[in-house]
């Protein structure tokens, strides 16, 4: 059984002519690492907005997990799908970069020690945690783009979604970046880019998904 199912799903905004997203049929297995590519304002991001359940079809079938997407509370999606949106700022709102990472932890009822371990692995990973103790808007952009891909990891999602994660990030950490997101796919959590990064796609394999003005041009394993 296919993770995301989709089948002809179309989505037009309100006072546009042509439609973000065009009749597309896709399939996507659970665990699978796929990269999805195009110009700015190829649909994306209204695709992968879809996949949330952020947005609603216009025309065609959604299933995640085989039902219907529209089956599911925003807050079921969350707990199987972890969403990075590829600006930091709407994503942070804790005072330090420990408790950034901590609160959905937290949330899921996760205490002490075990809590502290997670913040801890996930920090480390991307030399954050030093930083542990800053006002997260303190820090530049690459760095806050870090701290919200840790709190999300950190959650331990079926399947990961980043939009443009390599934005803000250099080199170092977009190496970085490449080796955590290859590491947490081998253990089976699915990993799905919105990105038009050549060299990242490419770095990071798996299957690449092009679009080109709302519909899928090409799909190559």
């Amino acid at each position: 059984m296919a993770f995301f199912e989709l089948d002809k799903v179309s989505y037009t905004y309100s006072g546009r002519a042509e439609p973000a997203v065009a009749d597309i049929t896709l399939s996507l297995a659970k665990g699978e690492l796929a990269a999805i590519t195009g110009l700015n304002g190829s649909g994306k991001s209204t695709l992968t907005r879809l996949m949330l359940g952020l947005l609603k079809p216009q025309s065609g079938r959604l299933s995640l997990e085989g039902k219907p997407i529209s089956s599911y509370s925003l807050a079921a999606v969350g707990e199987k799908i972890g969403y990075v949106l590829q600006n930091p700022n709407q994503m942070l709102f804790n005072t330090s970069v420990f408790n950034e990472v901590a609160f959905g932890l937290r949330w899921k009822g996760i205490k002490d020690s075990e809590l502290k371990e997670r913040c801890y692995h996930y920090l480390d990973l991307f030399n954050l945690w030093s930083l542990r103790d800053q006002f997260p808007f303190n820090l530049s952009e690459g760095q806050k783009q870090m701290v919200a891909i840790s709190a999300v990891l950190a959650l331990n999602p079926s399947c990961l979604i980043l939009d443009e994660p390599t934005k803000s990030i250099d080199s170092y950490r977009k190496d970085i970046l490449v080796e955590v997101l290859a590491a947490v796919n081998t253990l089976g959590t699915g990993v799905i880019v919105v990105s038009h990064d050549r060299p990242f796609v490419e770095a990071l394999g798996g299957r690449e998904i092009k679009m080109v003005r709302g519909k899928v041009v090409d799909d190559e394993a």
